[in-house]
């Protein structure tokens, strides 16, 4: 029996060594035979999401510039992700005090706002935003990083047209007091 015993003890010995062995082996080789267990982990390559924004102006935007308060209401829609589907909306409000005139453009200004997507979870998106003018309408460039929430450190950008400012409002006493831009909004 003593035989026996000794041999037991190296058998069992030498199958903990092959299962310690056949763990570490099946530990590096199911990341590599299953991608999608890790990419489940981390947020999807991109998002891209169609928006609309509508702001509102108080007082109305005239000709000259002078103190307004704008009320911006972004909707997301129609959001997917590269290989899957992501929150499928979100919206975010915000509202900024600063001097805007039909005349004189937005200079380059920082300004931050907090998505909500559709399942409750936020993203802070952090961004400078620009606008230009072409022939019949003003495009509103942002560009950023998500600073905070779903996809925080990634890049993100929001690109939408609005029609071009009506110079005779601008005239009026109320001027313009509402407008609204389409467009998308993509993390990278």
């Amino acid at each position: 029996m003593w035989r026996y015993e000794i041999w037991m003890r190296e058998q069992v010995a030498l199958l903990a060594k092959s299962s310690r062995a056949i763990s570490v082996v099946v530990a590096a080789l199911v990341p590599a035979a299953v991608p999608a267990a890790t990419a489940l982990a981390d947020p999807v390559a991109a998002v891209v999401c169609t928006t609309s924004s509508d702001w509102s102006y108080s007082p109305g935007v005239v000709l000259v510039p002078r103190p307004l308060r704008t009320t911006v209401r972004d909707d997301y829609t129609s959001c997917a992700g590269v290989g899957q589907a992501v929150t499928a909306s979100g919206s975010s409000e915000f509202t900024v005090d600063r001097d805007a005139g039909c005349l004189e453009p937005l200079a380059a200004v920082p300004e931050s706002r907090v998505i909500t997507w559709a399942d409750g979870t936020t993203s802070t998106f952090s961004y400078t935003v620009t606008v230009t003018s072409a022939p019949g309408a003003d495009v509103i460039t942002k560009i950023g990083t998500i600073t905070d929430g779903v996809f925080a450190g990634r890049s993100a950008q929001a690109v939408q047209a609005a029609p071009a400012v009506d110079l005779v409002r601008c005239l009026t006493d109320d001027g313009i007091t509402r407008q609204s831009a389409l467009g998308t909004f993509t993390v990278l």
